[in-house]
């Protein structure tokens, strides 16, 4: 299956998505509870559905989140990389000294 290329910068992700088709699916009970209240309400699934991408793309906004988020994976990513290769090079110095005789039962457990 192929996906339809578009000429946008970004995708929404499936949240932001949810809450969209939550905050259309509820006009009629706007309709209902609150009429007076249905114009901002339009105004406002408008404004989500065709005005704020090209805002954001626009203003800069989503460039910087992007590099925010960037940064943000990269160090969690670097963190976690940093702590698997100390367990691996842990469980190999156990392995090469294990030959030596059975562990002191005093030591920690992952020693």
């Amino acid at each position: 299956m192929s996906r339809r290329v578009s000429g946008h910068r970004f995708e929404y992700g499936p949240l932001a998505r949810g809450i969209f088709i939550a905050i259309v699916s509820l006009l009629p009970l706007t309709l209902v509870v609150a009429g007076n209240w249905l114009i901002w309400h339009v105004l406002l699934v408008l404004f989500l559905g065709f005005g704020l991408r090209p805002l954001l793309e626009w203003s800069g906004l989503y460039t910087v989140y992007a590099s925010f988020a960037a940064a943000w994976q990269e160090r969690w990513g670097r963190g976690f990389t940093e702590q698997r290769r100390r367990e691996i090079e842990r469980k190999q110095r156990r392995a090469r000294y294990k030959r030596f005789g059975p562990e002191d039962p005093r030591l920690p457990k992952k020693w």
